[in-house]
C-alpha cells in the first residue's frame, strides 16, 4: 500500500513536470512561431516614429510610412513602459501586417524571440526531468488521464456558450483588426510632451539610483560565472573520470524549499575509495540511491569531484554569464535612460 502510494506521488509529479513542459514548450514555440510569421509574410519599409499613444505608463509608438506611392499611418503591436528609440521623428525600418497597414512592428526589434526562446529553456529542462527523474509506469499513465480529465472539466465550466460568443468580425472590429481602420491622430502625441516633468525637462525612463546597485549584481554574476568555468575548465582540462554509484541523497532546505543531492562513492585511480555531495541539487531528486554514474575528478584533490554530464557540465557557468551579460545591458539601459537631455 506504502509502495502504491509512493508510485502515485512520483506519478503525479512526473505528469506534473510533463504538463509545465508543454506549457512552456507550446507558449514559447508560438511566440517564436508568430515572430517568424511576421518576418516570413509582413512587408518592409522606411517609417517616422510621429508620436505615441499612451495609458497607465505604457506607450504605443506610431509611424507613418509609405508603400506604393501611398502614405499610411501604423500602430506598433507592442508596447512598453520604455521611452528609449520612441524619440519623435526617429527613422526606423518596420515591418507592415501583410493583412492590416495599420499595424506594423520595427525590424530589428527581436524580444519576441528572445521571450519566447527564455520561455522554451525551462520547458526543455522540465520535460528532461520528467524523463530521467522517475521512471515511466502505468501508474504515470492513470495519473495522466486523471489530471487530463481535470483539465477538461475545468475547461469545460469556463467554456462561453455559443449564444454568447462574438463573431469574427465584431471581435477584429474590437481590435481594430479591419483592414480599413484609421488610427485616431487626435490620441497621437509626442513622447517628449507625454513624458515632461515640471522642471521642464523630460524624464528619460527608470531612476537612476538604482543603478549601481543593478551595476555590482551584474559584476556579482559575472565573477561568479568566470570561477564556475575556470574550476570546470580545470577539471575537464586535467581531471580524470572513473565509475561511481549513488549512495545517499542529502536533504538541505532553502527558505521554505528542499533540494536533494546525492551523494557519490567511487574509487580514485590510486583506488582510495572517496564520498562526495554533487554541487548540483534538485527536487525532486534527479537521482536514486544506487544508480551508476561517471565521477569527474582531479588526481591531487580527489574530494573535489563532479557527476560527469557531458556538455551540461557547463551549463551554470554559461547561465551564469548570460544573466550577467542581460543584467549589464539593463545597467547600461537604465543609465541611458536615465539620462536628461538636454532643453
Amino acid at each position: 500500500m506504502f509502495d502504491l502510494f509512493v508510485s502515485g506521488i512520483q506519478a503525479y509529479n512526473q505528469v506534473g513536470y510533463f504538463i509545465g513542459a508543454l506549457i512552456c514548450l507550446g507558449i514559447g514555440g508560438l511566440l517564436l512561431g508568430y515572430s517568424l510569421y511576421w518576418r516570413m509574410h509582413a512587408l518592409r519599409a522606411t517609417g517616422t516614429i510621429i508620436g505615441v499613444t499612451g495609458a497607465n505608463g505604457m506607450y504605443t509608438p506610431v509611424y507613418r510610412y509609405t508603400l506604393n506611392g501611398e502614405t499610411h499611418e501604423a500602430k506598433s503591436d507592442m508596447s512598453s513602459g520604455w521611452i528609449k528609440g520612441k524619440e519623435t521623428g526617429r527613422v526606423v525600418p518596420l515591418l507592415i501586417s501583410a493583412h492590416n497597414p495599420t499595424e506594423a512592428r520595427t525590424r530589428n526589434d527581436y524580444w519576441l524571440e528572445l521571450v519566447g526562446l527564455v520561455i522554451i529553456v525551462p520547458g526543455l529542462w522540465l520535460g528532461h526531468t520528467a524523463l530521467t527523474a522517475y521512471p515511466v509506469t502505468w501508474m504515470t499513465w492513470v495519473m495522466a488521464g486523471a489530471m487530463l480529465f481535470y483539465l477538461a472539466e475545468r475547461a469545460h465550466s469556463i467554456f462561453i456558450p455559443k449564444g454568447e460568443r462574438i463573431s469574427i468580425a465584431e471581435w477584429r472590429k474590437q481590435h481594430n483588426l479591419d483592414s480599413s481602420a484609421s488610427i485616431d491622430l487626435a490620441t497621437v502625441k509626442p513622447i517628449e510632451q507625454l513624458v515632461t516633468n515640471s522642471g521642464g525637462r523630460p524624464s528619460w525612463g527608470l531612476n537612476r539610483k538604482w543603478t549601481p546597485l543593478v551595476g555590482v549584481f551584474a559584476l556579482l554574476l559575472a565573477a561568479l560565472g568566470v570561477f564556475q568555468g575556470y574550476r570546470m575548465s580545470q577539471l575537464e582540462a586535467s581531471g580524470l573520470r572513473a565509475p561511481g554509484a549513488v549512495v545517499s541523497l542529502r536533504e538541505e532546505e532553502s527558505g521554505n524549499n528542499s533540494s536533494y543531492y546525492p551523494v557519490v562513492r567511487y574509487r580514485t585511480d590510486k583506488n582510495l575509495s572517496v564520498e562526495f555531495k554533487d554541487s548540483v541539487g534538485s527536487n525532486p531528486p534527479s537521482y536514486r540511491p544506487g544508480d551508476k554514474v561517471t565521477v569527474l575528478y582531479l588526481a591531487d584533490a580527489p574530494q573535489r569531484a563532479v557527476i560527469d554530464r557531458g556538455v551540461w557540465n557547463w551549463a551554470i557557468p554559461v547561465i551564469l554569464v548570460l544573466a550577467a551579460s542581460f543584467v549589464a545591458w539593463l545597467t547600461l539601459a537604465m543609465f541611458k535612460s536615465g539620462a536628461p537631455k538636454p532643453a
